[in-house]
């Protein structure tokens, strides 16, 4: 067995020391870092202990994200709801879980055009065929209760377009639900319909198209510029030429392809059986909202028994800022102590003759009180005029020199 060195007792105290110090400032530190008790939420970091700083907003150290006053960003949707009679408590159950506002529908197969008032304040506005007649399209609006009160006019067009101008703000928009058909002989015909109800529309309104074009426009961004983005699946056909062509001659931009998504947010029709998908459910604004577009992309959550997706596309818009009363920006100051010389008073008499005898057909009398009358001065007879006037007084402002009036 080894032998260990006994130490001396002094020795031992000066270790235990030594120790019992290190000990206590290793728990001082510990307490520092921890600090103040809190209830807040704490975090599961290693190298972090203590509350976590909770801090609302982009940046941190900075307070909550005030929403502006001046802009509202509104959602678009578009929805082929594949004969929607029946299905209005559960498409008004999933439009209000997504917050949605502007829903146009596509293949609704109504009869008639009305409006219809549904659960929780939301209308329906529809455009079907005439009664007695067979359902093979039938679009419609899904407005939210707080749009609903701002609708100024419903225009059903036919069964595939239907219209709807409306004010968000300080800005009326025209909203259109269509459905485009399969076929490439009764596209020219559709797009007829679409034109005319643009031309109809007012000059400063924004145009915003919802629905299923049944068009594979591709994603030639080079040649089509402004009208469609790089980020599109490369499928075109004949249809998606004719309304490539139309959007522009008409300045309208097709957003489904100006946002890089997966595929899986990007098509919007699905055929599980074959494997086929096509993004043919569009979201088209005007050259004006362009800029204002924040995302276009598929909502794959929301089910209402249709092989469709529904789209969904956030527009901001601005609201003009209003005008501030307060003092001009350019402020001109008239010298009327310069009329106290009898030459430059004479000078100007004349031309008030002048002014007054080749207005007063025209003006008639001339209200002489308010703010702007001129002072006194001009009360001093000399010549043949002399009457307090808002007459521009040009011959009385001497010439600006150097920065000092001569």
């Amino acid at each position: 067995m080894a032998k260990t060195k006994e130490l001396s007792k002094d020795t031992r105290n000066k270790i235990v020391d030594l120790h019992q110090a290190g000990k206590t400032e290793s728990a001082i530190a510990r307490r520092n870092d921890v600090g103040p008790p809190s209830r807040r939420p704490t975090t599961h970091r290693k190298k972090h202990k203590g509350p976590v700083p909770c801090v609302l907003g982009s940046s941190h150290g900075q307070g909550p994200r005030r929403p502006k006053p001046w802009t509202k960003i509104l959602a678009f949707r578009t929805w082929n709801v594949t004969l929607l009679g029946g299905k209005e408590p559960e498409l008004v159950r999933e439009v209000a879980r997504y917050r949605l506002e502007i829903v146009g529908l596509a293949s609704a197969h109504s009869l008639g055009s009305g409006t219809q008032l549904l659960e929780r304040g939301w209308t329906l506005f529809v455009s079907g065929v005439p009664h007695g007649e067979r359902c093979r399209a039938g679009v419609g609006l899904l407005i939210s209760p707080e749009l609903s009160c701002h609708v100024l006019e419903f225009s059903p067009v036919n069964e595939r377009v239907v219209s709807l101008h409306l004010r968000a703000g300080d800005r009326c928009l025209t909203v259109v639900s269509a459905y485009g058909p399969n076929g490439s002989v009764e596209y020219p015909t559709f797009l007829e319909t679409l034109q005319g109800v643009l031309e109809g529309a007012l000059t400063r309104d924004s145009i915003v198209l919802l629905g299923e074009f049944n068009a594979h426009v591709g994603n030639d961004s080079d040649t089509w510029r402004s009208m469609i983005g790089r980020n599109g699946p490369p499928d075109l056909n004949s249809s998606g030429v004719l309304l490539l062509d139309f959007c522009a001659s008409h300045s309208l931009s097709i957003t489904n392809t100006m946002f890089k998504h997966k595929g899986t947010h990007q098509y919007t029709w699905y055929q599980d059986t074959l494997g086929w998908r096509s993004m043919i459910d569009l979201v088209i604004v005007s050259s004006d909202l362009r800029p204002h577009v924040l995302d276009t992309w598929v909502k794959r959550g929301a089910e209402l028994s249709t092989d469709h997706h529904l789209v969904a596309s956030w527009i901001r818009l601005r609201r003009r800022m209003l005008d501030r009363f307060g003092r001009p920006k350019h402020i001109v100051r008239v010298c009327w102590e310069h009329l106290a010389d009898p030459s430059i008073r004479r000078i100007f008499n004349s031309h008030l003759g002048r002014v007054s005898t080749r207005s007063r057909g025209r003006l008639g009398t001339l209200n002489l009180s308010g703010p702007c009358s001129p002072p006194p001065l001009l009360m001093q007879p000399s010549g043949a005029v002399a009457v307090r006037s808002l007459v521009p007084v040009a011959a009385a402002i001497p010439e600006h020199s150097g920065g000092h009036w001569k």
